[in-house]
């Protein structure tokens, strides 16, 4: 099973948190979910909405996706 991991786009730090893939590509992934970038330097904030873990991956480069 394949492991996706998120970095935060603006400061690159890890958001501590992963996502395992089931799959299938047109399934919704992790709706509703509010990720916060956990740096001093950094406050950025994302909402996932309507997500599916095709776009996931298309965005992630070797298991690693920055939102």
């Amino acid at each position: 099973m394949q492991e996706i991991e998120f970095y935060c786009r603006k400061c690159k730090k890890s958001l501590k948190m992963a996502y395992a893939l089931s799959g299938v590509k047109d399934a919704p992934a992790m709706t509703g979910m509010i990720i916060r970038c956990h740096t001093n330097r950094c406050t950025r904030v994302v909402a996932l909405k309507k997500f599916t873990e095709g776009q996931i991956l298309s965005m992630a480069q070797s298991s690693k996706c920055y939102i």
